[in-house]
């Protein structure tokens, strides 16, 4: 199991950041966003994937979060 240290994630959020376009469009033509659903379609763990939907989330694009459902995408 990979040791979390503050390296770990930094190298994740890189990662979010650099594919953050392409996790924006193609959540745009699925309709909703998760952590999971990012980690399943792109090469990004939880870190990344929190990243991600936390920069949609602050840019409008996304809806917050909801204890029973997915996040729509706008």
């Amino acid at each position: 199991m990979q040791e979390v240290t503050q390296e770990f994630i930094d190298e994740s959020i890189e990662k979010g950041k650099s594919i953050y376009d392409d996790v924006a469009k193609k959540a745009k033509l699925n309709g909703s966003i998760s952590l999971s659903w990012v980690s399943h379609h792109f090469p990004v763990n939880w870190y990344g994937a929190c990243y991600i939907i936390n920069r949609m989330e602050e840019e409008g694009l996304c809806e917050q979060w909801q204890h029973n459902r997915l996040r729509r995408v706008f």
